[in-house]
């Protein structure tokens, strides 16, 4: 009946796991005159009962059965789990020397038996000195010293275990309250990161917005920063983001990359990274008060003195969708400005590494065909940025302003590409030309230093073309002056009679009108020898005709490439004519500027410049159809006839020529 009430602890509802019934000794090997323990362990076995001891044949019982109950308790995902044991240990002495076994215990679980491993003992005369596994305080004669030394231990292992299980009680209860809505702020955050808060102008910075969080939630970003002040090229990303674990104050969060950026500062001063936004559902927990897991066991009393079944750890919990708006702290990031001593003439804004190449497609032409030099800057840095290079051209070669292309090529880690600037040549003299070096300058942030990079130089041969005419120099020389006119000797009689005759008269008048148109011809030829720009101006409606003639050629012809050239040099040659601006020089800028200076209409200078660029845009993408061609052909007359229509008033022409 003992053994049955001790057993009806088994009966206590836990989620049962491997029953287990084993016996172990605490010694291998004892002396007759040792004591020794034997330790019957049943775990995981409630309903058991009618416990059998075996017939310790050749031993004496000095002590026991000492009973002791163990459990443990888990909560693993909201699910409770409980691990208990119940275990009796005797105190034995040897009547013999010998091989001895002590066989099985037997138990009674739910109506099934259950019988414990046998355990041999090796006996021999006398003591085996140190062979004890308790410490023997108290005289050898005392029987009861090693069980109060047992039963101390077994206290003390109790203590500790519950201590344990108290502290890991407290542990999780914290751990689940940190996770209310009262902690959000401390659970999901967007934070900025920076690789570099102190830049020199143009140089890269890499920015990562990053989502951090503990608890499950459904976001989306509402705002994503302005980013004023900074060029900047995003890095791709995957969609939708993967999470990957970060330890942040010893807190382990699932973090989303929401937006990675190179960003190249364009002014120096102190910058500032706008906030980026998101809004969304977050689920937190929130606690409520459960039911004791022991509730209903009569024998739940049992454990009432643990304070572990006490704690807040038996509340249950239940999740809550609350609704959330996060922002990024904003980072201030201060620019240094770039080194003013030794900065070269060539530096056009460059802040990088970077490699320069300069190529044409063709180096022998005739005044008729154009050439394509291209002027390729390639590395990594801030690409977009860079200017013009600073390219001496022979003016003789009529280049336009160049086109400008730029392509990003790589983005881990840094920025890499190439930017491209093409220019045009349309030669207008024949004859043996070299194109010089071009310089390149950047700003190396590894060296801080600056650099210099040369191109190759280059040499081209221009042959007359068809449509080549010499144009009158400076120094050309124009027919001399009218010398007197000699008259032959006349008799007084027919001189008188001459005189007063009619046809006399009108003789003299046709003379005079033919010397004096002469004489007016001969200067204003004169004066156009001197001036060219007034020369030029008075032949450009002429010229750009003769190039729409052309094109209009080519148009049957299907030529798409060379067509746009003609329409383009018309364009092009009329306005530097015009306006006495070298060709070389001549951009779309200061051709808006000096139409307005003559009072050129807005909608005229908008259709200039609408021209430009259909034209630069045909000569480097695919080709359109004849019907677009004839329109832009048709455009370009208008064009021309309008603007020759405007400029024809010669005094403010020549006023503003003067002015210039």
């Amino acid at each position: 009946m003992f053994w049955c009430i001790c057993f009806l602890w088994f009966q206590v509802q836990v989620f049962a796991q491997e029953m287990v019934f084993s016996a172990q000794a605490n010694a291998q090997k004892v002396g007759t005159k040792d004591q020794f323990q034997i330790t019957y362990t049943l775990s995981n076995a409630p309903g058991a009962s009618n416990f059998q001891a075996p017939s310790f044949s050749g031993f004496s019982i000095v002590g026991g059965p000492y009973q002791s109950n163990n459990s443990s308790l888990s909560i693993v995902n909201g699910q409770t789990r409980q691990t208990s044991s119940v275990t009796l240990t005797y105190v034995l002495i040897p009547t013999k020397a010998g091989t001895l076994t002590i066989p099985p215990a037997k138990v009674e679980v739910n109506g099934r038996t259950m019988s414990s491993n046998p355990v041999t003992v090796q006996v021999i005369n006398g003591s085996v000195a140190g062979s004890r596994n308790m410490p023997r305080n108290e005289p050898e004669d005392d029987p009861f010293a090693a069980i109060r030394q047992y039963q101390q231990q077994m206290r003390q292992q109790m203590q500790q275990l519950q201590r344990s299980r108290q502290q890991q009680a407290q542990q999780h209860t914290a751990d689940m309250e940190s996770l209310s809505e009262d902690n959000l702020a401390r659970n999901i955050f967007i934070k900025v990161e920076v690789d570099k808060t102190n830049p020199y102008l143009g140089e890269q910075i890499t920015a990562s917005y990053k989502l951090y969080t503990r608890l499950p939630m459904s976001v989306n970003l509402t705002q994503l920063p302005s980013l004023n002040g900074f060029w900047s090229q995003d890095f791709q990303i995957p969609n939708p983001p993967k999470a990957r674990e970060e330890i942040v104050d010893g807190k382990r969060y699932q973090v989303f990359l929401l937006k990675k950026s190179a960003l190249f500062p364009q002014q120096a001063g102190v910058l500032e990274l706008d906030a980026a936004k998101a809004e969304g559902i977050v689920r937190v927990l929130q606690q409520v008060k459960g039911r004791h897991p022991f509730a209903d066991d009569p024998f739940a009393s049992f454990f009432m003195d643990d304070p572990f079944f006490n704690d807040d750890a038996f509340s249950g919990y239940n999740y809550k969708d609350v609704k959330t708006k996060l922002s990024s702290q904003p980072v201030k990031i201060t620019v240094k400005p770039l080194p003013v001593q030794g900065q070269p003439q060539s530096f056009t804004g460059g802040v990088g590494s970077f490699q320069v190449k300069a190529a044409i497609d063709k180096t022998n032409l005739s005044t008729d065909e154009a050439a394509t030099l291209s002027f390729t800057v390639s590395g990594s840095g801030n690409l977009k940025l860079i200017g013009s290079p600073q390219v001496n051209f022979p003016a003789e070669l009529g280049i336009y302003e160049p086109a400008v292309t730029d392509t990003i090529t790589g983005r881990n880690p840094a920025i890499t590409g190439q930017k491209i600037f093409t220019y045009t040549i349309s030669p207008q003299s024949p004859g043996e030309y070299t194109i010089p070096s071009i310089p390149f300058s950047y700003y190396d942030v590894e060296s801080g230093q600056y650099k210099t990079l040369q191109s190759d130089p280059i040499k081209i041969q221009v042959t007359k073309g068809k449509n080549y005419s010499d144009a009158i120099s400076a120094n050309q020389t124009l027919p001399g002056d009218i010398h007197d006119i000699i008259a032959s000797p006349l008799s007084q009689s027919n001189n008188r009679f001459w005189v007063n005759s009619f046809s006399y008269w009108i003789w003299y008048l046709l003379g005079a009108a033919a010397l004096t148109g002469l004489l007016i011809w001969n200067r204003r030829k004169e004066h156009y020898a001197e001036n060219q720009v007034l020369f030029r101006n008075k032949k450009a409606n002429k010229v750009a005709w003769k190039r729409l003639s052309a094109a209009r050629k080519l148009l049957a012809q299907q030529q798409h490439k060379a067509f746009y050239e003609e329409v383009s040099k018309a364009v092009w040659l009329y306005l530097s004519d015009k306006l006495n601006i070298p060709l070389s020089s001549l951009n779309k800028e200061n051709i808006s500027i000096e139409l307005s200076a003559l009072l050129v209409p807005a909608s005229q200078i908008n259709r200039v410049q609408q021209l430009i660029l259909e034209c630069e845009m045909a000569l480097y993408s695919p080709a359109g159809g004849q019907q677009q061609r004839q329109q832009t052909l048709d455009e370009a007359a208008a064009i021309i006839t309008a603007l020759e229509s405007v400029l024809k008033n010669k005094n403010n022409v020549l006023q503003h020529v003067a002015e210039i």
